[in-house]
């Protein structure tokens, strides 16, 4: 019998209970309640006029003035959401009239369309393809997950979540490239294939036919990654003979916590998590992989601390006093393993972005954490469009441990209010600089057309700050409009201000 850290433990109860509820569940590292996230320093403040966006702040240079039209160029929106069907009934309808540009569907299964070796059944997953032509017909750009290996294809048998085994590959390879050149052309144009759910999860971790990759090695350097990259060998060239433009995606990692910063468990014991899953990629890029993979997808949710705008992340000593949504922290890792193996370019993709409620159930069904989850909307996308991401996908339309969208009769809750303003708003938007000139608050600038858009809000208390002179127009989180003032004062709800 395995003898499993206090780690494992606690992802098998997680996984356990998501598997229950079908959704992905990745390790809570849950911070009590009582217990302020570590403090630091926020950016000492000039209060200075606001800087012209793209240049240095200077007693010269106040607060943004008109200009001429930019020949900025096309931008990819940013604002995505995760559906369990592509249908009118599945939320389609909704999330294209929130403004929503991105569709993550998990997921099309390689068992079920070839269950023997060379017989496929495509007829099985009629119902799948209606989907995507759903979402093609909407304009809408589709993140496929391919997963679940078949019984003859297996490494492990009776473990289909987990890896395909080295003979077999090839086989994969082949179904990857006939995949690819049915569902990339007219009528699904699809572009973005994700191989696998989650594949840093070892497979004696979870059922074998859980939704989640479980491609993990408990006993590999890199937690089975250097499998995961021969598996990206053998499918890569395949996937671009049938279409140059489709873009093989790693499967979302979980990123359980910081390999290179260990959270003490339980806090002040003076014992370390074990990271080690978080260096899947490292593995792939080990194994020479880096070559045969666009985009990174990953997974980045924080958890709610029962107080208004608060959240956090202890597994990345994370928190919303500190640095806002994790996605920021995990983004800084990825970008630095990637760049220290010479990719620093690689697309990322936050494809599970929400905040989570954890514990007692009646904490969640208050009117405060759904103010909270409409905070988060704000500050995720804003700060996803700043980190650069290729998407941010909301996990999900109907939500997991109370981060849905809609409620159980299917009715928008106040994100989605929050989430239609924020594609509205960002969707078309460059990022141009953070803004660090007022003590306590986080604020990132954007370049909109002619327009400058700026997204603030506090770290902790309420900040009163001179803008310089008077913005053009003034927004709430829901796009409710603002009087315009120079001087204002800044909660953890964010602001959008228009210059």
């Amino acid at each position: 019998m395995k003898t499993y850290t206090w780690l494992a433990v606690l992802t098998i109860l997680a996984l356990v209970l998501a598997a229950c509820g079908g959704s992905p569940s990745p390790t809570v590292f849950v911070e009590p309640a009582t217990q302020q996230p570590v403090e630091t320093h926020a950016p000492v403040a000039t209060q200075s006029s606001a800087p012209t966006v793209g240049t240095e702040p200077t007693a010269a240079n106040p607060a943004p003035q008109e200009t001429q039209q930019s020949s900025q160029p096309a931008v990819t929106p940013v604002v995505g959401v995760e559906l369990h069907r592509i249908t009118a009934e599945g939320g389609l309808t909704l999330v294209k009239d929130l403004g929503v540009h991105w569709i993550r569907r998990n997921a099309l299964l390689w068992s079920e369309v070839e269950p023997q070796l060379g017989a496929r059944n495509w007829e099985a997953v009629t119902g799948f393809e209606t989907e995507l032509r759903n979402a093609a017909e909407q304009g809408m750009e589709t993140i496929l997950i391919v997963r679940s290996t078949p019984a003859w294809a297996q490494m492990t048998p009776g473990v289909s979540c987990g890896a395909v085994s080295q003979e077999m590959l090839p086989a994969f390879a082949i179904f990857m490239h006939d995949l690819v050149a049915r569902y990339s052309a007219e009528p699904y144009n699809v572009k973005y294939y994700e191989l696998g759910n989650e594949p840093d999860i070892d497979p004696g971790l979870v059922k074998p036919d859980n939704i989640f990759g479980c491609w993990g090695d408990v006993n590999a350097p890199y937690y089975g990654g250097e499998y995961y990259a021969d598996m990206l060998k053998a499918v890569y060239p395949q996937v671009k003979a049938a279409d140059p433009q489709a873009q093989v995606v790693v499967g979302g990692l979980l990123l359980d916590c910081d390999p290179g910063n260990p959270p003490e468990s339980p806090a002040g014991s003076g014992q370390y998590a074990d990271c080690t899953p978080a260096r899947f990629l490292e593995g792939i890029l080990e194994n020479g992989g880096g070559d045969f993979f666009d985009a990174v997808s990953f997974h980045a949710y924080d958890y709610y601390y029962d107080t208004l705008g608060r959240y956090g992340n202890l597994g990345w000593h994370s928190s919303s006093k500190i640095n806002g949504p994790v996605v920021t922290v995990k983004t800084d890792y990825l970008r630095s393993v990637l760049g220290a193996h010479g990719y620093p370019d690689k697309g990322l993709i936050n494809s599970e972005s929400a905040v989570l409620c954890t514990g007692e159930e009646a904490k969640c069904l208050t009117e405060t954490f759904e103010e909270t989850k409409s905070i988060y909307v704000a500050q995720a996308y804003a700060s996803a469009r700043a980190e650069g991401l290729l998407a941010n996908i909301w996990y999900s339309i109907q939500g997991w441990r109370f981060s849905g969208l809609v409620d159980k009769q299917g009715e928008p809750l106040p994100a989605a209010k929050a989430l239609a303003f924020s594609a509205s708003q960002l969707n078309q938007a460059v990022f141009d600089q953070r803004l660090e000139q007022f003590t306590g608050l986080m604020g990132y600038a954007y370049q909109r057309d002619s327009a400058r858009l700026w997204v603030v809000w506090a770290l902790d208390q309420d900040q009163t700050i001179d803008l310089g002179s008077l913005p053009a127009e003034m927004y709430d989180l829901y796009g409710n409009s603002l009087p315009p003032a120079q001087q204002i004062t800044v909660g953890v709800e964010p602001i959008y201000i228009v210059w």
